[in-house]
């Protein structure tokens, strides 16, 4: 089965942070290089994978480490959930050894989210605290799960569900690429999708997530239907809101051919 997909992405210093330590890929494509333009998506058929990566350990190891995973994915032979997985594990040991190894890039490391196309069919994939959301009709669904220590809690029943900006000590990951001095194996999570005509997909960063709420996003995708136009909404909402992160979007629309 064969999808193209089109859109548009954003990757965003924000109004605070001094360096941009998102990156973002589209098929063979990628920047971590910050814009207030969007940049359009066209991949006409598969193997293609659109994703987003957030930097963490610092300006200058979290930067590196977030375009090290959109490089490794973008070089990848067969996009299937075993060979994704297979590069993020390998990404992760990589990311560990060289912050061990080298002290200006200590804790190197990074949370992915995209979607991929490839032999296997269509799915999406994360690990750590980026996201994929579904504009299913007109409701916005999220289709992965943060590895967090909130949704941890959120499982337990000790936290409520909340959007919007969270305290500090909830945004520490139970999971990412790297970001650890001794290397522990990452599971990447799979999330089968399914396309009948045309569908609607935002992968973002949470520095969208954190500045606006579920509701104000889906509001926004199902008021601009035009992909660039949505995208640039988006960021412009997160910047509005504070801009305290880094904002990456991708707002995508996936066909089958």
């Amino acid at each position: 089965m064969h999808y193209a997909v089109r859109g548009a992405w954003l990757c965003h210093t924000g109004k605070v942070r001094r360096a941009n330590e998102d990156a973002c890929l589209a098929g063979t494509e990628f920047s971590g290089a910050s814009s207030g333009e969007p940049s359009s998506i066209s991949l006409s058929s598969g193997p293609w994978i659109v994703a987003v990566a957030d930097g963490i350990g610092g300006h200058l190891g979290g930067a590196e480490a977030s375009r090290e995973v959109v490089h490794g994915l973008a070089v990848c032979p067969r996009v299937t959930p075993n060979s994704i997985s297979d590069i993020l594990q390998r990404l992760n040991h990589r990311l560990c050894e060289r912050g061990r190894k080298e002290s200006a890039f200590a804790a190197m490391g990074a949370t992915v989210a995209g979607i991929g196309c490839g032999g296997r069919g269509l799915f999406a994939f994360n690990v750590g605290d980026s996201r994929v959301y579904h504009l299913d009709g007109e409701e916005l669904v999220q289709i992965t799960r943060d590895d967090s220590e909130a949704e941890d809690l959120i499982d337990q029943g000790l936290l409520e569900r909340n959007d919007g900006a969270r305290p500090g000590f909830l945004h520490a990951l139970t999971q990412a690429i790297g970001g650890r001095d001794e290397v522990i194996e990452v599971e990447t999570h799979i999330h089968p999708l399914r396309v009948q005509h045309r569908e609607r997909y935002l992968v973002c960063s949470d520095g969208l997530t954190d500045m606006v709420t579920t509701a104000e996003i889906e509001e926004i995708l199902l008021a601009e239907p035009d992909a660039t136009a949505a995208a640039t909404a988006l960021f412009e909402r997160a910047m509005e809101a504070g801009g305290v992160d880094n904002i990456t979007v991708a707002v995508i629309e996936i066909e089958k051919t």
